[in-house]
């Protein structure tokens, strides 16, 4: 077999650094690129291409004996993931900027530029499968990614690659060890990479107007209208959100609903944080879909299990999904993602539920 060219995604942590050896130690050529995603980031808090995240790919590409660049994104990075995120927490969703930054960027503007450049493939860290254009979930259920990888099309499935995704997490670090690499025990991050500290009402105020759509006080109601407090601004708020509502009495309270039209805060009981019924658009299918009716299992957030379903294909890129069980507070603007076993079989953006 000859040998192939792959762009290596490095975003300085131990997944992305391993998947690069891997790709060095089985013989083809790795070329290494760091995204740099934000203007200014002064430290290293997550994968938006910090200094210390750059220093570190880079270290980690000179032991391995790779090229390595850095590629300024900072512009399609504020177009395509921020500026939706910061619209969906001021219209009262909820956004999962994860999923855009993969399609958009990693397998949108890398993918590009992986074949501008003559490469065969483009590689990540993510913990995933790729298996006969189809994508599959991680061999260790607790590192899966594919919940974020789920709009990948075709093309982008035919050139994916996760050389750890049929690793664990420490077979993924013991590697890195093996090798002596810098990142071997770098910290995770576990928050969105762009908002520090997981301040995510202060990181919408710095970039919106404070007596704008989402930022204005307005009331917290119950099912039946009766304003119980105040809120603080839409962008502080999500479906099944119990704390920061300020509200007291006997039993404990959950946003249910965000009503933006209308400024408020809807809250009940955790009874009725349950719901059967989803309806979902913005829909991308592994495979034609054409309409009709299927059987699958079901993700409305990543650490969701995976719940039976009936799913209805609708028009012009939706679906309706009918649970077997009542699930727990889907929020709009998440992903629900749809599998068959361990198979992606397509998902979209939650448009409602019928909470």
């Amino acid at each position: 077999m000859s040998r192939r060219r792959v762009l290596v995604a490095m975003s300085g942590g131990v997944d992305s650094s391993v998947a690069a050896a891997l790709v060095h130690e089985r013989g083809d050529e790795a070329v290494g690129v760091t995204m740099k995603l934000l203007a200014r980031a002064d430290t290293g808090f997550g994968c938006c291409g910090s200094p210390a995240d750059v220093d570190d790919a880079k270290r980690v590409a000179e032991a391995l004996g790779i090229v390595h660049y850095v590629s300024d994104m900072a512009e399609i990075f504020a177009s395509k993931v921020i500026r939706p995120y910061l619209d969906a927490y001021l219209g009262g969703t909820t956004p999962n900027p994860c999923v855009e930054c993969n399609r958009s960027l990693k397998f949108g503007h890398l993918l590009g530029l992986s074949e501008a450049w003559g490469c065969d493939a483009v590689a990540t860290g993510h913990y995933a499968r790729v298996e006969s254009g189809r994508l599959l979930k991680s061999l260790e259920p607790g590192k899966d990614q594919s919940y974020f990888l789920y709009s990948l099309d075709a093309r982008a499935l035919s050139r994916a690659e996760f050389p750890v995704g049929g690793l664990s997490k420490d077979a993924v670090r013991a590697k890195a060890r093996e090798l002596g690499l810098k990142t071997a025990d770098k910290p995770e991050s576990m928050e969105t990479c762009f908002v520090p500290n997981r301040d995510v009402r202060g990181f919408v105020a710095a970039h919106a107007d404070a007596d704008g759509p989402g930022m204005a006080a307005g009331p917290i109601r119950d099912r039946q209208g009766r304003e119980l407090g105040r809120h603080n601004g839409l962008a502080a708020y999500t479906i099944g959100q119990r704390s920061g509502l300020g509200l007291s009495g006997p039993e404990p309270r959950y946003v249910v609903r965000i009503d933006a039209a209308a400024n408020a805060v809807i809250v009940g009981g955790v009874d009725e944080l349950q719901t059967r019924v989803i309806s979902v658009g913005a829909m991308t299918w592994n495979g034609e879909r054409n309409g009709g009716t299927l059987r699958a299992e079901v993700r409305i957030r990543h650490r969701h299990a995976p719940a039976a379903a009936r799913i209805e294909i609708g028009p012009n890129l939706t679906a309706t999904i009918y649970f077997d069980e009542p699930q727990r507070a889907p929020a709009p603007g998440q992903a629900a993602v749809i599998y068959d076993g361990d198979a992606v079989l397509g998902g979209g953006t939650i448009l409602r539920g019928d909470l």
